[in-house]
């Protein structure tokens, strides 16, 4: 009886321990509430492992303490990741109440978030009015270019003492004949060692290719005539620093007939603009994409969706669009609560993606409705493509804070273009209607508009 005993002492423990559980002897196995109990305990370990491994989407059918534990453990991991989803798309009132130190901590740091995009903001206030300040400098320069040229120990002082960076480069040789030494606190060279080398050297590789056939049809132009020595160029450049990273600039540049050697040079200033550009590009992403979802919103897909069409009418090749929407989403809502309700959209803009290949665009569009618009995609391959989401968004499964299951379902309509005769307009009203089609078939279902 103690032999046997210390048999299941030892299973349970090393059920408990080790990092594979051991198989169970045919003497315990045949203890009906003994098995039970080591069941419940495998499925316990399981239950913890998947939580462990990330998995929050899982769930055990264990009762009591302990399982209620670990249940409320998930859920708090749960509402936390929602929580930081919410931050991370710009909510910084979140804050966590239900975890001890680890709630102070991560509290602190979604205000030290907070305070650290105030200072961007403010950053940015402060570039646009560098910028401005910039931009008049630039029509200040202009107007002094003529007094600058009649005295090369004048213009050698103003550049040599400036922040940004002054050159002339000869559009024969493609070899700098001049560089001012700010040069260095931009790019990490002398200007000795910059005017030992080709164009090519300043630049990535794709900007050298197209830098030089812009200075090529440049320098034709102004030997035509059609470019003239008055004519302010600015453009944005890439160049490389001396410790292999890239600098983002601003070349305001115009072309120069040199009078003594007859040779058509560059005559440049360069500018560091790497934070002013860091920030336009978060500016425009905000204004393309939903922010709940991290998709493009309406804005961009009517934008992106009419050049596609177009493209479409000059190669002849076919489209679809999706239209979907989600089913009852009041009901979510109004049962669950708007954060369920935003977890289920973003759940089903996850499944979009996963459906889309880098050259489709799908869009959040409204509320909890959605656009896939799919290139290179006939009627009938636009089906299989709604079917599989279907399929996949009534297997989605969230829980709520107090672990309540919510399961949803979308419907779906689908419409090809006819890039011949209509627009983007035309298409989304036809999908409307299939989608509505759908709708009133009953739902989880797609239609086609023929």
């Amino acid at each position: 009886m103690n032999s046997e005993l210390d048999q299941a002492c030892a299973l349970l423990r090393k059920t408990l321990t080790a990092k594979a559980p051991p198989g169970m002897h045919a003497d315990l196995a045949a203890k009906a509430e003994f098995a039970r109990l080591h069941e419940e305990l495998l499925e316990l370990r399981r239950f913890i492992m998947n939580i462990a491994s990330g998995d929050l989407a899982t769930s055990t059918s264990i009762k009591g303490y302990t399982a209620g534990i670990l249940k409320t453990l998930q859920a708090n991991l749960k509402h936390m990741t929602w929580q930081t989803q919410m931050i991370a798309s710009g909510d910084f009132s979140q804050r966590l109440d239900f975890m001890g130190d680890f709630s102070k901590a991560f509290n602190a740091m979604t205000a030290r978030l907070e305070a650290s995009l105030q200072t961007i903001r403010k950053k940015e206030e402060k570039l646009n009015r560098i910028n401005a300040g910039l931009r008049r400098q630039v029509e200040r320069r202009k107007r002094a270019q003529a007094a600058l040229t009649k005295s090369e120990a004048h213009y050698r002082n103003l550049t040599e003492t400036m922040k940004d960076v002054v050159w002339i480069l000869d559009t024969e040789t493609l070899h700098f004949s001049y560089v001012s030494p700010s040069v260095e606190r931009l790019r990490g060279f002398t200007p000795e060692e910059i005017m030992t080398q080709p164009l090519d050297a300043a630049l990535t590789p794709s900007e050298a290719v197209r830098l030089k056939r812009t200075i090529e049809d440049n320098r034709e132009k102004f030997l035509s005539g059609t470019l003239d020595s008055d004519t302010y160029l600015t453009s944005e450049i890439e160049q490389v620093h001396k410790d292999g990273s890239s600098v983002w600039t601003e070349a305001i540049t115009r072309y120069v007939k040199n009078d003594k050697t007859g040779v058509v040079e560059v005559h440049g200033v360069t500018r560091d603009i790497s934070e002013r550009r860091t920030l336009r590009l978060e500016l425009e992403r905000q204004a393309t994409t939903d922010s709940l979802t991290g998709i493009a919103n309406r804005r961009h897909f009517l934008t992106t969706g009419q050049k596609e069409i177009d493209r479409c009418k000059r190669h002849g090749c076919t489209l679809s669009l999706l239209m979907l929407d989600i089913d009852h989403f009041k009901a979510v809502n109004d049962t669950f609560g708007h954060a369920t309700g935003d977890r289920a959209i973003q759940a089903v803009a996850q499944t979009c993606c996963k459906e889309m290949r880098s050259t489709d665009l799908g869009a959040r569009i409204g509320g909890e409705e959605f656009a896939l618009l799919l290139v290179e995609t006939d009627l009938n391959k636009a089906c299989s493509v709604a079917e599989r989401l279907l399929a996949q968004v009534e297997a989605i499964e969230l829980f709520t804070e107090n672990g309540r299951s919510v399961r949803f379902t979308t419907s779906i309509g689908v419409a090809e273009c006819r890039p011949q005769t209509e627009t983007l307009s035309d298409l989304m009203v036809r999908a409307d209607q299939a989608l509505y089609k759908a709708k009133n078939m009953g739902r989880n279902r797609f239609e086609c508009f023929e």
